[in-house]
């Protein structure tokens, strides 16, 4: 008769399951492969064996990868292999068969193994099943024809399910006999299949492990004295959702329970407690548990026991995603228990993280909740530490520990984040900046560099402020080169300069590297200005020098006027013998008499004139003669009376000196152009060019 009770506890095992081992890592038949469960009727006589045999075959159906499962029946013969799709279909199959096997008043007392596996071989070969594909051998040992080759005949079997890349897991029921259990552990061994003994707890242990897909850790493994307690405590966590315990037990007369943190044994009378019970295995199943010391318990006959538990817990113990940290510059790393997407608030809890930097050292920081020491907002579920600053860049691992103050479990995660070196600034001053006012003067460079390598940013990432003694100015950046279009790495700092006097100069540089927005601050730097005033210009010229330019001219203008209208020198002076002394109109004067005694005629100028102290002065049509007595000639007469002070001179008006006759003539009856010198003749003074019409 069947006991939905168990087919009812392989469902409860399979689907009200959390997180789950990849079955296919430890079943990888495949979607496109089949698995053939092939049970054994040997096991009808013996409730035991039933019971552990429709505990296996179930959860394997439920279990597997495999695309296709086929089922059947053997004992003296073996019965139609029937195939359905892997899922619910599959799983109703193997029911079906379970169900004929359980409806025999007694099975075969031995069954045809050799039979069942070769009409396998033959049914697989069929169907051209793909390698990979499986058979689920579940027997109770007993060999029909059983012989001295039988271990030979096994190899031979196991050997030709090897060769299609076909494998045999074997599953002995507990009522097989010992050496039996070698025999058929060789069989799965040599096809490369697994050997399940469920005749120990250990082997039902794995076989749930395989195929369940619950994430079973092993809590307990004892060996149990008689009527004795075995316990074990367990940690349960805030948040569980629920905690599923297998216990695997050797004698069906021991008796297992799972305690609450209060004492309180879970029940099936509970809301949120589901037990299933086998003679194999017991299935605890504890909905919403309350966090905190459970205990599992087993007590009964020596016996071995083993205990399972599968905990469902939605936290996520994580780093908050980030870019790089810059190298160099305290960070802030941020964790937080996540249910889905969702940071979770922790009462109670605490948060550490031991970091192994890239730089070789380690570093524990608690983190915090509380709005403090780099947390933004307080419980907000998000906890966070301001770290030392990075001194290298590269991976730096961190060990994550979410644990409570008022539970002993603890969460623990692995990650890392990643340390860069970012942008760094460097300026450089102009010293001794001079320009006119509302003029742009430069009065730094500053270069941008990551590592000791040039890095390419745009001029309009970088603000630069000028604060001198009248306030801030801000000022204006120019790349210095361009090697990409708009971009560049060294760059000129501008300004227009109202007053002279010393400028700090601050450069910050705001821009995002590696995904993450940055700031770099330049060191201050200090540039003194000189603002030179200058002129307003014309034609290029200061005013100033158009103005003395001007007035040159003005009086350049005058002097010449006022030489113009001096009178050139005219007239002769001629001996008594008619020859020409002096020419006044052609003297060879300097060009500072020129100049500046254009009218005056000094007797200096006159080589051997025969008096000295004297000077012609020209004016007009007139001429006078000026006699200083104390430096010249006292005897000198003029038409032969003693020379005054000023004497006019005309046409014919002689002069005595020195026993010499002169004559003053306006026009000359013998010019010296005219005169042929002959020897003896003696011509004083130096003859000048011919005057122009205009002197």
């Amino acid at each position: 008769m069947r006991r939905p009770s168990l087919i009812a506890l392989i469902a409860i095992t399979v689907l009200f399951v959390g997180a789950a081992l990849p079955a296919r890592a430890a079943d990888p038949i495949g979607e496109n492969g089949v698995m053939v469960i092939l049970l054994d009727e040997g096991a009808s006589p013996v409730q035991r064996d039933l019971d552990t045999a429709e505990t296996v075959v179930l959860t394997m159906a439920r279990g597997t990868s495999a695309g296709t499962i086929a089922a059947a029946s053997y004992g003296v013969k073996t019965n139609e292999i029937v195939t359905a799709d892997a899922g619910p279909a599959g799983t109703r199959l193997v029911d079906d068969v379970l169900t004929s096997v359980r409806a025999m008043d007694i099975g075969p007392a031995r069954s045809d193994q050799f039979s069942a596996l070769t009409e396998t071989f033959a049914f697989l070969s069929r169907i051209d099943a793909v390698p990979g594909s499986s058979v689920a051998f579940v027997t109770s040992g007993r060999i029909l024809g059983e012989s001295e080759n039988t271990r030979e005949r096994l190899r031979s079997v196991a050997d030709l399910f090897a060769s299609e890349d076909w494998s045999i897991d074997v599953v002995t029921l507990p009522s097989t006999e010992p050496v039996l259990r070698e025999l058929m552990s060789g069989l799965a061994a040599g096809s490369g299949g697994v050997f399940y003994d469920t005749g120990t707890a250990a082997g039902v242990s794995a076989l749930f492990e395989t195929y369940s897909q619950l994430s079973l850790e092993n809590a307990m493994d004892v060996e149990m004295h008689e009527n004795s307690a075995s316990i074990v405590t367990l940690d349960i966590a805030p948040h569980t959702t629920e905690f599923t315990t297998v216990f695997v037990r050797q004698h069906e007369d021991v008796d297992v329970a799972v305690f609450s943190p209060t004492g309180t044994r879970a029940g099936t009378e509970m809301e949120n407690v589901e037990i299933r019970v086998t003679p194999s295995a017991i299935v605890v199943r504890i909905l919403s548990p309350v966090p905190g010391n459970w205990t599992l318990q087993g007590v009964g006959p020596a016996s071995k026991l083993v205990a399972s538990v599968d905990i469902s817990n939605p936290l996520e113990l994580r780093l908050i995603e980030q870019p790089p940290l810059p190298v160099g510059e305290a960070a802030i790393i941020e964790a937080a228990a996540f249910n889905g997407e969702s940071a979770q608030l922790l009462s109670g809890a605490e948060i550490t993280a031991t970091i192994a930097k890239a730089s070789g050292t380690t570093e524990v920081v608690a983190l915090n909740d509380r709005g403090e020491n780099g947390d933004k907002f307080a419980a907000d579920g998000i906890y966070s530490v301001q770290l030392s600053a990075p001194k290298s860049q590269g991976i730096n691992g961190v060990s994550l520990m979410l644990s409570w103050t008022d539970y002993a479990a603890i969460f623990r995660s692995e990650t890392v984040f990643r340390s860069e070196s970012f942008p760094t600034l460097s300026l450089v001053e102009v010293h001794d900046v001079e320009n006119a006012p509302g003029k742009y003067s430069t009065v730094a460079r500053v270069q941008v560099r990551v590592g000791d390598y040039p890095y390419l940013t745009s001029s309009g990432d970088i603000k630069a402020v000028l604060t001198g003694t009248g306030g801030q100015l801000d000022a204006v950046i120019l790349t210095v080169d361009e090697p990409e279009p708009g971009l560049g790495w060294e760059f000129d700092i501008a300004a227009i300069i109202p007053e002279s006097g010393a400028y700090e100069v601050s450069v910050v540089l705001d821009s995002i590297f590696e995904g993450r927005p940055y700031s770099r601050t330049a060191p201050v730097a200090t540039s003194s200005a000189l603002i030179v005033e200058e002129p307003e210009l014309i034609l290029g010229l200061p005013i100033w020098v158009i103005a003395a330019l001007g007035g040159a001219l003005v009086v350049l203008a005058g002097f010449i006027l006022w030489i113009q209208r001096k009178t050139s020198p005219f007239g002769y002076i001629v001996d008594d013998a008619d020859r020409v002394v002096v020419d006044f109109s052609r003297l060879n004067r300097s060009l500072f008499r020129r100049l500046f005694a254009k009218n005056v005629v000094d007797a200096s100028e006159v080589a051997d004139l025969p008096f000295s102290g004297g000077a012609f002065k020209f004016s007009g049509d007139k001429i006078k003669l000026v006699h200083k007595r104390a430096v010249g000639d006292p005897s000198m007469r003029v038409n032969s009376r003693p020379v005054g002070p000023q004497v006019d001179l005309g046409e014919n008006v002689w002069l005595g000196v020195g026993g010499r006759l002169l004559t003053f003539q306006l026009e000359s009856r013998r010019t010296a152009d005219e005169e042929s010198p002959t020897e003896g003749d003696t011509v004083v003074g130096e003859i000048a060019p011919a005057p122009s019409p205009g002197d």
